[in-house]
């Protein structure tokens, strides 16, 4: 997803959460079907889940400064709530439920 069309989600979406990853990204690799399973969870529905991958989309890792993998971005109506790179799932959940608070 190219940057100005998650620009145009920022502003659009009402609950939005942004997986950042690589191929490469081992822990990537192991936190994405957790990811997966939030997305199922029904606490969730209403939150809109974005995955990019970096390396297809370099202006993206630049415009935000992403310099750790996974790297997650939460927005509740346009406004940034939480930016973090982790492979805690506790963390994943709890910024999830923020943005649907």
């Amino acid at each position: 997803m190219e940057l100005n069309e998650i620009v145009k989600n920022i502003k659009e979406e009402p609950k939005l959460f942004i997986r950042f990853h690589a191929k490469w990204c081992g822990v990537c690799k192991l936190i994405a079907p957790f990811v997966t399973k939030m997305k199922d969870d029904e606490r969730f529905q209403d939150v809109k889940f974005i995955d990019v991958d970096v390396d297809d989309y370099k202006e993206v890792k630049q415009a935000f400064k992403i310099d750790n993998l996974p790297y997650f971005a939460a927005f509740r109506d346009g406004q940034l709530i939480e930016e973090f790179n982790t492979s805690k799932k506790d963390k994943l959940e709890e910024t999830l439920e923020k943005v649907v608070a």
